[in-house]
């Protein structure tokens, strides 16, 4: 790793966190070093691995956290 970039600045670099000024230093550093591209590469691979984690509710369970909602809503206000 150059002294240009950190890895804490390629994670921020992949989650488009970065400032503007070092997001352009990262990209220059990139084609100009093989190794932080290969960094970048890797981070970011290892960020779509992490994306595919991501939970998502089922419709089923919404619909009982709305059901449930309605149900204490409504002995709320009686």
């Amino acid at each position: 790793m150059s002294k240009t970039s950190t890895n804490l600045d390629i994670v921020k670099y992949i989650y488009n966190e970065l400032e503007e000024p070092n997001k352009n230093k990262i990209k220059i550093q990139s084609l100009l070093d093989t190794k932080t591209k290969r960094q970048i590469e890797s981070f970011d691979e290892i960020k779509s691995c992490l994306d595919n984690f991501f939970l998502e509710p089922s419709e089923e369970i919404i619909n009982k956290i709305k059901a449930y909602s309605l149900q204490s809503k409504s002995e709320y206000f009686v």
